[in-house]
């Protein structure tokens, strides 16, 4: 994968994140489509750091990676809502946990499920931003009975989130665009 192919993959999954508009993302990379994954990604950190991004690892198998993109403030404020911490509750977080604690945690239970076939841990909604009711119903209805679907199935203010996937998509449009004409990654998170 060249580092042109490499940026498209991010801006199409990150774009929100990377512009302040949400406060994480996710993305899946095959090891095997880079030449070395590890030195590319590494190439990028500091500039993510110098705006405010952070990177972890959730899960680094020998074929796939695992990466969510996040923004620290953002991200922490999101977990701190009433719902999302009742929810995080039910799978051993504690609200007294900083952020990185319960990276930590969502790291830990995202590598049992890859490693014992445990339960994946649907809680990583959360961490995505998605809405803590959303979260649950996806959950407790295991994924059926939903009243849309977007960027994740929706159980409740299907108005408000079939906005927030328009914004988020037009965002993406926005940057990749900005990318694919010859802007510098650099620049377009400098523009945040």
């Amino acid at each position: 994968m060249t580092t042109a192919d490499f940026e498209e993959l991010l801006a199409r999954q990150c774009a929100p994140t990377f512009i302040g508009l949400k406060a994480a993302s996710l993305v899946a990379f095959q090891k095997a489509r880079f030449d070395d994954f590890d030195a590319q990604l590494a190439d990028y950190e500091p500039c993510f750091a110098c705006h405010g991004i952070s990177v972890v690892r959730l899960l680094d198998e020998e074929d796939r990676v695992l990466v969510l993109f996040y923004r620290a403030d953002a991200l922490d404020a999101v977990l701190r809502r009433r719902g999302a911490k009742m929810l995080l509750r039910r799978y051993g977080y504690r609200p007294s946990d900083s952020l990185s604690a319960m990276l930590g945690r969502l790291r830990q239970r995202v590598q049992s499920f890859a490693g014992a076939g445990a339960d994946f841990p649907h809680e990583i909604g959360l961490f995505l931003g998605y809405p803590p009711h959303d979260v649950r119903g996806f959950i407790e209805h295991k994924g059926r009975g939903f009243l849309c679907c977007g960027l994740w199935k929706v159980y409740a203010d299907a108005d408000a989130s079939m906005a927030l996937f328009k914004r988020y998509a037009e965002c993406t449009a926005r940057f990749c665009t900005r990318l694919a004409n010859g802007v510098p990654m650099a620049e377009l998170l400098e523009a945040v």
